[in-house]
């Protein structure tokens, strides 16, 4: 789960798709290096010392607002994966709707919507997306039969912030040692899921001795031992790093020596506000810009300090074993479709909402990138601790090498239209 720089769109022609199929994967050849890895000391850094106590440390919301547009600023709905990865998030949307009580209720910008309206788009767009058309045609039973939101940015553009993530995969013993003596954590028992008539600021708490609702260990503590003896290790790993790399991503694949693995999945968190330790490295001078990929290398190469490193980061993630054929999932209690599933913030974006992609994205070739724009039908079924604000999007990769390089390198501005019907 999931720090921008700005990019020119380039929008290819209408006349290039009017008599083509509107979903085509596209290439590209355009090579980028990686960057230098330099490092230095925190120890002279202002910046951490004026950290306050349950104060995140992350992007700021990169737009203000989800506000409905007229028809004609929607793009034209070109689309760079398969169709049927369509269908299949327009099912898990509809899954997910038919579920929920016909009460229920959802705001996008400033309407409110129930469930049964969000089935009959859903119903709709699925009709709309079985048939074959071109993508002119598609672009006016848009823009004619449904209302039509964007994320708008503060700065006018009317840009989202874009990134990616994945199912992580990280090298773990199934017991400790002089080396892998760092665990994963299955869910404590005393871990509570908070709401607002509990009180508290935090999504996930405990109760200390005086019966008060707390915030649940830091990494810090549990690194010192606060899970010690309760029996909650699933698996070990030799790097802090990685085991955060784990949780920022949300979901897993835990290997072992002899190549047998687990999948594991998110199963609750500590209730600490996320840091984003690159962030932090990155204002106090210690690193440039680089993937998240390289990054987390960066950190596992540290040493004895790569633990007090990994610690600036409060925020911790519990896990539950997973079947070795599962798929990750999503805060929509349902698989994640790679490529297509997003997460947002729900605070301004519901969850369940069908929409359109539009961004500039990394291409893996060889030891190098490529970035291509695109557009991409997506739907909204996930959350992360770094998505905040309207104007923040993660794009799921999947999972595998090809989609660790690209996720990790996922960082541009773009354009997310969301569609409910009139």
């Amino acid at each position: 789960m999931k720090a921008p720089a700005f990019i020119l769109f380039l929008l290819l022609p209408a006349a290039a798709f009017c008599q083509a199929p509107w979903y085509a994967p596209q290439r590209t050849d355009i090579l980028i290096p990686a960057p230098a890895l330099p490092a230095d000391t925190l120890d002279a850094c202002p910046k951490l010392g004026k950290l306050k106590a349950g104060e995140g440390y992350s992007d700021a919301p990169a737009a203000k607002e989800v506000a409905e547009i007229g028809a004609e600023a929607l793009p034209l709905p070109a689309d760079d994966l398969e169709r049927a990865g369509i269908m299949e998030v327009l099912n898990t949307d509809l899954d997910y709707w038919n579920a929920r009580p016909d009460g229920a209720r959802i705001q996008v910008g400033p309407d409110s919507y129930d469930a049964p309206r969000l089935r009959r788009t859903i119903k709709a767009l699925l009709e709309l997306f079985s048939s074959e058309m071109t993508a002119a045609d598609l672009a006016g039973a848009l823009k004619s039969r449904f209302r039509i939101y964007r994320a708008a940015a503060d700065d006018g553009s009317g840009k989202t912030v874009i990134t990616g993530y994945y199912e992580a995969e990280i090298n773990v013993t199934k017991t400790p040692d002089a080396e892998h003596k760092y665990a994963v954590h299955l869910k404590p028992a005393d871990l509570v899921k908070t709401t607002p008539a509990m009180g508290g600021d935090f999504d996930y708490g405990r109760y200390d001795e005086n019966g008060k609702l707390v915030r649940h260990y830091a990494r810090s503590e549990i690194h010192a031992g606060a899970l010690a003896g309760r029996g909650l290790e699933l698996v070990w790993s030799a790097h802090p790093s990685q085991i955060m790399l784990l949780q920022i991503q949300g979901s897993g694949v835990l290997r072992f020596p002899d190549g047998d693995y687990l999948r594991a999945g998110f199963d609750g968190a500590n209730g600490h506000p996320f840091r984003s330790v690159q962030k932090i490295l990155m204002d106090c001078g210690e690193i440039p810009a680089m993937s998240f990929k390289d990054f987390i290398k960066y950190l596992s190469a540290q040493g004895p300090r790569e633990e007090r490193l990994a610690d600036l980061n409060p925020r911790y993630i519990y896990f539950q074993a997973r079947a070795k054929d599962s798929r990750p999932y999503g805060a929509i209690g349902r698989a994640l479709t790679a490529g297509r599933s997003i997460a947002i913030d729900p605070k301004y974006v519901p969850l369940g909402l069908f929409g359109l992609l539009k961004s500039k994205r990394p291409v893996a070739q060889g030891e190098g990138l490529a970035f291509k724009e695109f557009n991409r039908f997506v739907s909204t079924h996930d959350t992360g601790s770094a998505i905040r604000g309207p104007g923040r999007v993660d794009l799921f990769w999947g999972t595998g090498a090809t989609a660790e390089t690209e996720a990790s390198s996922m960082k541009a501005p773009g354009e997310l239209y969301l569609f409910i019907e009139k």
